[in-house]
């Protein structure tokens, strides 16, 4: 099959809380298929949960943009920072990532949640004052995730607009690779003056701690900025679009949410249901073959790409029955693949569930008559974006 007579990629969603159907589609013929990127590349596209768990947990493909074969879902070539170690291989990827690791353990995050818990009700006390609507993304989601990384980073909210504007630039597939390129120069400028910055002024933070280490030989300058670019972007703009989709998936299930505020205890299992449902990451974890290999029956050679599709996974009915019903009591829902899986899971998926619980939880109680102001299908989605999400959340209460 010629590149132009393959399935295009990314493919069009049906209904905006669920992945495009032609995943499922495609895979029922052939569980690993190709398909063609905008850049011209033909790449394989992984969807079945077995598979990728398989795909995340094998050292013969690479997370390394520079290998042959690794697909892009971005203009441009903007290279990425050292220290953004999300993609590297090893022994990068694990030197850097032990240096961050304690700070995520589960004791550090609960012992934020009532720092969290303070800045939720400082955002609600605004909301409650202003009125009775608001557009919770701007108003609740963004402020929310921003400011808990920025605390926890020891950085200035007052930046966020500097840098949130510019990585949006940076994943959205409608720029240039000219607007990308300059965008990626802008951002990591930025965090050159804050790593700089703390070097010469050490602080009893996350990033005071990583100058320590680099103080003790185990991190450079560059992959300090690095670092410190990837722990913020990647906490800030994750957790905004599951609060906001995840507010928006439990208003338009009115009964169940109903059943979590009668009853608190269990937030913590539909959070595991929300990340399945919902899995933010719809542009794919992109890999490279460095050498031939198998992967659901099918041959993948050295030097070809992979996206392999969280979503997709998520809703596989070999896993999970009835995969496209949202259900708060589902038993198996924390087998989700949300946070991906392997060596390269993300770092923060217990920072990521202390603040959740405490957005949900709080949010319901304070807030019990929450609606839609607008019917979901009229909302304005990210579909242009690497991470899913929507755009605004207009509500009333």
């Amino acid at each position: 099959m010629t590149t132009s007579a393959l399935p295009a990629f990314p493919m069009p969603r049906v209904h905006p809380l669920d992945p495009p159907p032609a995943y499922r589609e495609l895979g029922s013929e052939q569980p690993v298929f190709k398909v063609a990127v905008p850049r011209g590349e033909e790449v394989w596209v992984v969807t079945r949960h077995e598979d990728v768990r398989a795909v995340l947990t094998d050292h013969r493909l690479s997370s390394d943009p520079n290998t042959p074969g690794y697909p892009s879902y971005i203009a441009g070539d903007t290279p990425l920072p050292p220290g953004f170690f999300l993609n590297q291989d090893e022994p990068d990827h694990g030197r850097l990532r032990r240096l961050i690791t304690r700070e995520f353990l589960i004791n550090a995050m609960e012992a934020k949640r009532p720092q969290m818990q303070a800045i939720l009700d400082g955002l609600l006390d605004r909301l409650e004052e202003q009125g009775s609507s608001a557009d919770l993304v701007t108003q609740l989601a963004f402020p929310m995730a921003a400011t808990v990384m920025c605390e926890l980073l020891d950085v200035p909210y007052e930046d966020a607009p500097l840098f949130v504007g510019l990585t949006d630039t940076i994943l959205d597939r409608r720029s240039t690779p000219e607007q990308v390129g300059q965008a990626a120069g802008e951002l990591m400028a930025y965090f050159d003056r804050l790593v700089t910055d703390r070097e010469q002024n050490p602080t009893d933070d996350m990033l005071g701690r990583l100058a320590t280490h680099q103080e003790a030989g185990r991190i450079d300058h560059a992959e300090f900025v690095g670092l410190a670019a990837l722990l913020l972007l990647s906490g800030y703009d994750t957790m905004a679009q599951i609060i906001g989709l995840g507010t928006a998936t439990l208003l338009e299930h009115p009964d169940q949410l109903e059943e979590l505020k009668a009853d608190p205890s269990l937030i913590p299992q539909a959070i595991e249901e929300l990340l399945r449902y919902l899995s933010i990451n719809h542009a794919g974890l992109p890999r490279a073959a460095v050498e031939d290999l198998e992967v659901g029956g099918q041959t993948v050679k050295a030097g070809e790409g992979l996206l392999v599709m969280l979503n997709a996974a998520n809703r596989d009915a070999t896993v999970f029955p009835e995969p496209d019903r949202f259900d708060i009591h589902r038993e198996n829902a924390q087998s989700h693949v949300a946070f991906g899986h392997g060596f390269h899971k993300c770092v923060g998926f217990t920072m990521a569930r202390v603040e959740l619980s405490t957005v949900f939880a709080g949010l319901f109680s304070r807030l019990p008559d929450l609606k839609l102001a607008k019917p979901l299908t009229d909302l304005p989605f990210r579909h242009d974006m690497v991470l899913y999400g929507v755009r605004e959340l207009p509500v009333t209460w």
